[in-house]
């Protein structure tokens, strides 16, 4: 069922209605808003009807009343001289939420890869808040002003950090000319891209932010009455799935430590200010000033090699942590610095005991916290150092910021008050690599709504989430990061196994039995990435870019593949020849 607050419906291009399948004039729903009258007709027959009990049968024949409806008020681009067919109800009704990398991954998987007996009677809608696909890669074209949240935290210089043959869907890669370490453009239209190819744009509903999604039902059986506001006609909709797959990312909710003595040092002095990296955006806005950057993932090592050319000084405050033993990159001018620990009136203190009283700005690069708001109703808030419940005694879901639980593998809800394939995730892990971790986890997703006996009891899938918390010293802090061994190439390849394990291999997406799902290439990007970054911007200081790219003619995987082992070989040869001995950087925690 779908209604409005505002009473009024829209069915021009890019607007959402009800889902595409629930009218027998599916295609015609894109083309014209003569719709207006009876689908509105519709939607108040249903609302005035619920509190009565509308059968089911009722709605039905509602739904198929309106198909016929709408034949009277739509100038139809095609002949109508044979009787329109009458597709069925539903038989699942699958909300996605979110337009990145994970979102775009789950539904062209649903749409494109499982069979089409399987899915010709779904409804697949994707939900995306703003105005276009691509996640963080997305710009937002307001200028953040703290402390209203931006939409992203991407800056104009943002850069990929891995070489872009390793963040692709399977069989679809990026284009020639594209550079190894492309400029964040280029990932927004790869999103772009590969909705166009796989013909996606139908499922999917921009400036469409979800508000609230609330079971209505037990562990057998109910829906989701999902709220959603229009934003480009400021109205509210509600709709029913029955499945609900959130893909919405974790990279919004600033994570901002409480330090003591904060507050005192920001005002002791004009011009001072403490800010989190979700707002930086240029490197010249620190020309002048002293900055200390907290933080050791790739946000802090990006901004402060940016802001280093710029700034008066650079600190970077780095804390070490025994899951990341390699040491953090020397960032040349800058001076490094053991973790923040607390502001006085006049001074910046660290944990080793060492203060600096010069600062003006500090830059907290500390990573976001796990926040899903439209499903607090579903989710228990706790705090990271609480300890965990028994997962097995969960009603419902927890969530201590870090960490969300119980998931079978970081994708199935095991929470008790609802059924399996309720609710699942997409995008949750870190230290992944982008977009082929994705893939894997829409695989085992869509193959399990297709197939519901596809995954084990719930009670295996405890026993297998007890067995991954057991190997881990806090699993409350690491939360989603795949540090065990096999990193993420193991944790994608076992999800895909899964799937070749119970016939599936070949076929629908899942590479042939004894495939491994990441392919050498990949595994050669992920290795040697600093290396093939450091040889790219070494490519590019000697203005040979165009040079290299152009032995990439048609841009297929088996030539990006042969592009990243050439790259690789000059660059070792280069450092060989200069007698260079450099660190793996790594990857430290945000914080």
């Amino acid at each position: 069922m779908v209604s409005n607050s505002a009473g009024a419906t829209h069915a021009t291009d890019g607007e959402y209605v009800v889902s595409p399948s629930k009218f027998a004039v599916r295609a015609h729903v894109k083309y014209v808003s003569g719709l207006r009258v009876p689908i509105n007709i519709y939607t108040h027959l249903l609302h005035v009807c619920s509190p009565f009990g509308l059968s089911d049968t009722m709605r039905d024949f509602f739904r198929l009343a309106l198909s016929f409806l709408t034949l009277n008020y739509a100038q139809l681009p095609f002949d109508l001289t044979s009787t329109p067919s009458v597709p069925a109800i539903p038989s699942k009704r699958i909300a996605i939420v979110g337009g990145g990398t994970g979102g775009v991954a789950m539904l062209k998987t649903l749409a494109a890869d499982l069979p089409e007996d399987a899915t010709r009677n779904w409804d697949i809608v994707l939900f995306e808040q703003r105005y276009g696909l691509g996640g963080v890669w997305l710009p937002d074209p307001q200028v953040p002003h703290p402390p209203d949240l931006p939409e992203t935290p991407l800056y104009p210089r943002l850069r990929t950090n891995t070489p872009h043959p390793t963040m692709t869907i399977p069989g679809f890669p990026y284009p020639p000319g594209t550079p190894l370490f492309p400029r964040h453009t280029f990932v927004r239209q790869y999103h772009d891209s590969v909705v166009s190819h796989f013909n996606l744009s139908s499922y999917i509903r921009l400036n469409h932010e979800v508000l609230s999604t609330v079971w209505h039902g037990n562990n057998a059986t109910g829906h989701w009455q999902v709220t959603v506001l229009d934003r480009t006609h400021n109205q509210t909709i509600q709709a029913d799935f029955d499945h609900l797959i959130v893909a919405s990312g974790h990279n919004h909710y600033p994570n901002e430590p409480s330090l003591q003595g904060r507050q005192a040092w920001e005002t002791s002095s004009p011009g001072r200010e403490v800010i989190h990296s979700i707002f930086y955006r240029e490197p010249e806005a620190f020309r002048g000033r002293n900055v200390v950057v907290v933080g050791g993932g790739a946000s802090g090592r990006d901004i402060a090699q940016q802001v280093v050319d710029y700034a008066n000084s650079t600190y970077v405050a780095v804390k070490e942590d025994r899951l990341s033993p390699i040491p953090y990159p020397v960032i040349p001018g800058t001076e490094r610095f053991a973790a923040l620990s607390h502001f006085t009136p006049h001074e910046v203190v660290f944990a080793d005991g060492r203060s600096l009283s010069h600062i003006d700005t500090v830059v907290l690069a500390t990573g976001y916290e796990l926040s899903i708001p439209f499903l607090s109703s579903s989710i228990r808030s706790t705090s990271v150092v609480d300890a965990l419940p028994d997962c097995g005694s969960l009603e419902t879901l927890t969530n201590n910021g870090r960490y969300l639980r119980p998931l079978f593998r970081h994708v199935f809800s095991l929470a008790q008050n609802h059924p399996p394939l309720a609710l699942s995730f997409v995008g949750l892990p870190i230290f992944v690599a982008n977009s082929i971790s994705d893939v894997a986890q829409a695989l085992l997703i869509g193959h399990a709504l297709a197939n519901d006996t596809l995954l084990p009891s719930r009670q295996t899938q405890l026993a297998d989430l007890r067995a991954q918390e057991a190997a881990l010293d806090d699993p409350g802090r690491v939360g989603h990061r795949i540090v065990q061994p096999g990193g993420r190439e193991g944790y994608q390849d076992a999800l895909v196994a899964y799937l070749q394990a119970h016939g599936l291999g070949g076929q629908y997406g899942v590479p042939p039995s004894g495939t491994a799902f990441t392919e050498w290439w990949r595994v050669l990007g992920g290795n040697e990435g600093l290396r093939l970054r450091r040889a790219w911007l070494r490519v590019e200081e000697l203005g040979e870019a165009d040079q290299w790219l152009d032995s990439v003619k048609n841009g297929t995987e088996a030539e990006w593949a042969d592009f990243m082992v050439r790259l690789v070989q000059w660059e070792k040869a280069h450092e060989e020849e200069a007698g260079l001995e450099l660190e793996d950087e790594g990857y430290a925690f945000e914080w």
